[in-house]
């Protein structure tokens, strides 16, 4: 499949060679080997397993114990567990219902694509295999979809960090039922750059190449159409990278060399620690064949003949039992503790003994600085991408959406930012109530307090609501009042008759 899917793709020696290197990656990431048999042919299946060479009488332990990919996930689900907010800002506040309204449709196109979900995912690619392909399709009176691609099914040309080229490899979903892989559909889909004419302006053209298992040199049918649009609806995403570093950086290397030392070391402690749990049995001046006929089991009995040698000293066969005391237990422990705690701050996470004993949300925060500068600075390659999907998702709705996106949208001046919401508690009350006094003080507007600590999407129609219940309040306490007023008059009045 793998050979398939290189030579329609057409990679280079350089992208093969990177590609193996990456699957490395990932079979690392994964843990220890799955095949062994498959092992023994291709190393690059043997993740974080290892070849055993020592001439020893026993088996020696492999006791995997991965760390990298809880580290790594819990890196993408601190990067993009909890969902960031796009945030419209019109240049013209005139227009800012306008943008809510187009804000709230990006959103619809987001949640029907499960875009924030997928994009945890493909992060947590990115860590691991450097590189991921986001695409869009968008065609006319269908909904749009939104994708990603893993290095392996794709290829493109860019230069000067723009795509020229992108190529990515589809199989047929009905090759699953097909036993001869010379019967087997193949997919290329290609996006690239091209002219009508001489004369006519630059634009994005899509072909679809259909091919056959037993012929991947031609093509049964080949087909190309233009998009409509002056840009490629892909986009590549690189995971970090040295400047002029055209594959990126694989998170795995971070913590490979503290992984294999964590389990290297945690193998010879289980080893050390299971033959020093059992003692041995010492024989001096035994008959060498009775010894080498001992029985090694839980309350054997052995009988040992006096070599004939030392009988003849006067000597008598002696058995002894050895115990042993594991006294390194603590620098063993403390040694792989010490690995933990490296590979956590590779990643700039904190450990579990530094959460102890935070007094406040707000030194909780200061802990985890470390870990959100490094993924603002992971924002840095995924933010740029975020903002060009979406102007492009504008531009392909009027045709995809017909009747829903409002061609007034394409014409609003507005600056486009994300929140990023990282998954870190807050002084939520503390920060209400210092919204309240600062509303009571006239320094926040009421609107400004209702979209910030409320789920209302229209915080000016909730202001207006509460404004018409205070009115009524008002209204009513002022009739009440004027009631009590003219119930004190008539009973003074009534008072001053009688005593005429």
């Amino acid at each position: 499949m793998s050979d398939v899917r290189d030579t329609l793709l057409g990679l280079p020696d350089i992208e093969k060679k990177e590609r193996k290197k990456v699957m490395a990656d990932y079979f690392f990431y994964r843990g220890k080997c799955i095949d062994p048999k498959l092992a023994k042919i291709d190393k690059l299946f043997m993740g974080q397993s290892w070849e055993i060479n020592d001439n020893v009488d026993y088996v020696p332990t492999q006791d995997i114990r991965n760390k990298v990919k809880p580290l790594l996930k819990k890196q993408a689900r601190f990067m993009f567990g909890k969902e960031p907010d796009v945030v419209l800002k019109p240049d013209d506040i005139k227009n800012k219902d306008s943008s809510d309204a187009l804000r709230m449709f990006i959103d619809n196109v987001f949640e029907q694509n499960q875009f924030w979900k997928n994009t945890r995912k493909a992060f947590l690619m990115s860590t691991i295999k450097k590189r991921v392909l986001l695409r869009v399709e968008a065609n006319p009176s269908i909904p749009i979809k939104i994708k990603y691609e893993n290095i392996e099914d794709f290829y493109y040309k860019e230069k000067n960090g723009t795509l020229l080229e992108v190529i990515f490899f589809e199989e047929d979903e009905r090759n699953a039922f097909k036993d001869n892989d010379g019967d087997k559909i193949y997919y290329v889909h290609i996006y690239y750059y091209d002219k009508e004419n001489e004369n006519a302006e630059t634009q994005a053209y899509y072909r679809k190449k259909t091919f056959k298992g037993d012929n991947l040199n031609t093509p049964l049918e080949d087909v190309a159409q233009s998009t409509g649009f002056s840009s490629i609806p892909c986009w590549l995403i690189i995971n970090g990278g040295e400047l002029g570093d055209e594959f990126g950086e694989s998170d795995v290397d971070e913590l490979r060399e503290s992984q294999s030392q964590y389990n290297h070391k945690n193998s010879d402690y289980a080893d050390a620690l299971k033959f020093q749990m059992f003692g041995s049995e010492g024989v001096v001046d035994g008959n060498p064949e009775d010894v080498n006929k001992l029985t090694i089991a839980p309350n054997a009995v052995h009988a040992i003949r006096t070599d004939a040698t030392a009988a003849e000293n006067g000597n008598q066969a002696t058995i002894q039992r050895l115990e042993y005391n594991f006294g390194s237990a603590d620098a063993a422990n403390s040694y792989l503790d010490r690995i933990d705690k490296d590979m956590r701050d590779s990643l700039d996470m904190p450990t579990i003994k530094d959460l102890t004993n935070i007094p406040s949300a707000k030194a909780m925060k200061y802990l985890y600085n470390d870990l959100i500068t490094r993924c603002e600075e992971k924002w840095s390659d995924w933010g740029p991408v975020f903002k060009d999907l979406i102007e492009f998702i504008i531009q392909a709705a009027q045709y995809s959406y017909k009747g829903i996106f409002k061609s007034e949208w394409l014409n609003l001046n507005y600056t486009l930012l994300f929140k990023h919401n990282y998954p870190l508690p807050s002084d939520e009350e503390d920060k209400k109530r210092l919204a309240i006094e600062e509303v009571a003080a006239n320094v926040r507007s009421h609107t400004n307090y209702i979209k910030e600590f409320s789920d209302e999407e229209d915080a000016e129609a909730q202001f207006k609501e509460i404004v018409d219940e205070l009115v009524v309040i008002s209204e009513a306490e002022a009739d009440s009042f004027s009631k009590a007023t003219n119930t004190e008059g008539n009973s003074g009045s009534s008072s001053g008759g009688g005593g005429e």
